[in-house]
């Protein structure tokens, strides 16, 4: 898989912000396509690595981490992310709306920017602090679309499938950003500038896999 930055640089040069066409990138090494670890204090980190066709395995061993990767230099604006996925080996239905006993087989993140230095300077610490974050969740006991329990002003949970769901067979998701974003927050999305997916059951203390695959920006 492949991002496609002839398109980002004609807009850059042009003036204009970057829009999405973009495959999120895999390879064999995660970490050479780009991708890098954020961790918990005191918490193993979740394993991830890339299986054939560009499928990330995401491996959970009473851990949680999340493997995030910046899409662009400046934030792109896009419309739509889609995406594939697949529970492997469950975990037992949680309550998401708590800080505490919250794991989830899968996550993914998508995390905005407005490209300016207070944005850039959060990102440092943490590229889930760039700007807002909506998180899309495999995982729980309930649909939910709330504000995100760890991050209520900045954040926002949107469960897609519960713990309940079929495992064993793909999934293919596609969410509007855009809408999603403003009626998240009441305002137009910015750009997006991370993209981040974990697997959590540190609190269970149980083992957990699934599969990612897939992961555009359009």
């Amino acid at each position: 898989m492949r991002v496609f930055f002839i398109l980002f640089a004609l807009a850059l040069a042009a003036g204009f912000p970057a829009r999405a066409d973009v495959t999120v990138p895999t390879r064999p090494d995660l970490t050479s396509a780009g991708w890098e670890m954020l961790g918990f204090h005191d918490i193993p980190e979740t394993s991830f690595r890339t299986l054939d066709n560009g499928v990330v395995e995401i491996s959970a061993n009473k851990s949680s981490s999340v493997l995030y990767i910046k899409v662009a230099d400046q934030p792109i604006t896009a419309t739509r992310l889609a995406w594939d996925w697949q529970v492997v080996d469950p975990l037992p239905a949680t309550d998401l709306t708590k800080t505490d006993g919250d794991d989830r087989v899968l996550s993914v993140y998508v995390a905005f920017s407005d490209g300016s230095i207070a944005s850039k300077m959060k990102a440092m610490m943490s590229p889930l602090m760039a700007g807002k974050v909506l998180n899309y969740v495999w995982g729980g006991d309930k649909a939910l679309d709330i504000a995100h329990p760890h991050f209520p002003d900045s954040g926002r949970l949107i469960v897609r499938h519960t713990a309940d769901a079929p495992t064993g067979a793909w999934f293919s998701e596609s969410v509007d950003l855009q809408k999603d974003y403003e009626r998240a927050f009441g305002e137009e999305a910015p750009g997006v500038l991370y993209i981040g997916i974990s697997g959590d059951s540190d609190d269970l203390q149980m083992t957990s896999k699934g599969l990612i695959r897939n992961l555009r920006l359009e």
